[in-house]
């Protein structure tokens, strides 16, 4: 989990963006919920079905966290200074509708706190809390004063801390264990929903705790359309399976693919094309940076198929950032107006798709240091399943 040393340490930062601080300010999404207090629902429980929370924060270094007493467990956890949890189901009266509370809650602790200047992250808060405030302190006559923090948070989550490398290192090994069990265990007959179970089960089992698995796991022909969920097609003996996958711990993610034939060798072409990925994936490495355009980065991809003549094939982006989201920046395309920062977690994903013949991806995630890069997921990039 988070640390409170971390979580502190991104406050600060925040605070020290805004060009006009203000006296409060108020988040609401999950994502940041996670990073600025290490708040974090597990989706797995009926707890979280329909559950929000709200964070405040002062000026002061004051921290609450506002929600509703279904969430505790999960709040204690929380670096903050104080839960405020207003009563929503006990399982004996019937419960009022769940958002609704949450604004009154959020409302009553920040009733008589000192100022009169909001940070608002207006994509997510909710409507009520604005107009209560509001509607508290004299209605549209007030002198109340709301300004949007979104883009500087943005911009934040681009450099990972150390406690947030943990948990991305957490996912990352349970990530490369499940590619290695897909390797090992992929056989013709398995349907792609039978290697999806496959892979969940060895990515929770490294990461030792219930983690949500999802992505891209294909084979055959729909190998050459990118990616999809798995269905109940049957693999074939000879098939690509392509597998490109996440595993999010508390939060935080990898993303990393191989491709594959299953139970046979792979096709002097299908090797060819393998290895021009292979190929693409190292000049990308060495476009790696701080300070590198990202767009030179996707040049250095697309470069590398076409001095093999097989630029068409390559029809996606060369890779984006990684984190709490995906994709995050940095957008490793050909029009990025993005530039690699110390600390930017990236992925690297080069491929090639043939109508009719062949579709193949390969992965790897990196952390972007002042002496280049790092290297963070280790799965073997293996198109021979047997080799």
């Amino acid at each position: 989990m988070l640390t409170a040393e971390g979580c502190r340490i991104r406050r600060g930062r925040l605070w020290d963006r805004l060009p006009d601080p203000p006296d409060w300010i108020v988040l609401a999404d999950p994502q940041h919920l996670v990073y600025f207090a290490n708040y974090w629902q597990s989706p797995f429980v009926f707890r979280s079905a329909n559950a929000a929370a709200l964070l405040i924060l002062g000026r002061d270094g004051t921290s609450v966290l506002a929600c509703d007493n279904m969430l505790q467990v999960f709040a204690a956890e929380a670096r903050v200074d104080e839960v405020a949890a207003g009563e929503w189901y006990r399982g004996a009266t019937t419960a009022p509708q769940r958002e609704t509370l949450l604004v009154q809650t959020a409302l009553e602790r920040l009733r008589g706190c000192p100022g009169n200047s909001f940070g608002i992250e207006t994509s997510a808060v909710p409507t009520g809390v604005v107009e209560g405030l509001q509607a508290a302190r004299g209605g549209a006559s007030s002198k109340l004063t709301f300004t949007a923090v979104d883009a500087a948070i943005h911009e934040l989550k681009r450099s990972k801390d150390p406690d947030e490398m943990t948990l991305i290192r957490r996912s990352m090994a349970a990530g490369d264990a499940a590619h290695e069990a897909a390797l090992r265990g992929v056989r013709p007959g398995m349907t792609e929903l039978e290697v999806y179970l496959l892979v969940a089960d060895a990515a929770q089992r490294a990461a030792g705790e219930q983690a949500q698995v999802y992505g891209d796991f294909v084979s055959g022909p729909r190998c050459e359309t990118k990616g999809g969920p798995p269905s109940d097609r049957v693999i074939e003996a000879g098939d690509l399976v392509l597998l490109d996958f996440s595993v999010v711990v508390r939060g935080y993610r990898g993303d990393f693919a191989n491709t594959f034939v299953c139970g046979r060798r792979p096709s002097d072409e299908q090797r060819r094309l393998y290895e021009a990925c292979l190929e693409a994936l190292s000049a990308g490495e060495r476009a790696i940076g701080v300070g590198f355009p990202a767009r030179d980065l996707d040049r250095a991809v697309r470069d590398s198929f076409a001095t093999r003549h097989l630029a068409e094939n390559f029809t996606s982006h060369s890779g984006h950032g990684l984190g709490l989201g995906h994709p995050d920046p940095p957008y490793l395309v050909p029009e990025s107006s993005d530039t690699l920062v110390g600390g930017d977690v990236i992925a690297i994903e080069p491929g090639q798709y043939i109508r009719g013949q062949a579709g193949m991806r390969f992965e790897r995630n990196y952390l972007v240091t002042a002496e280049g890069y790092e290297s963070l997921s280790h799965l073997r990039l293996e198109i021979d399943q047997e080799g």
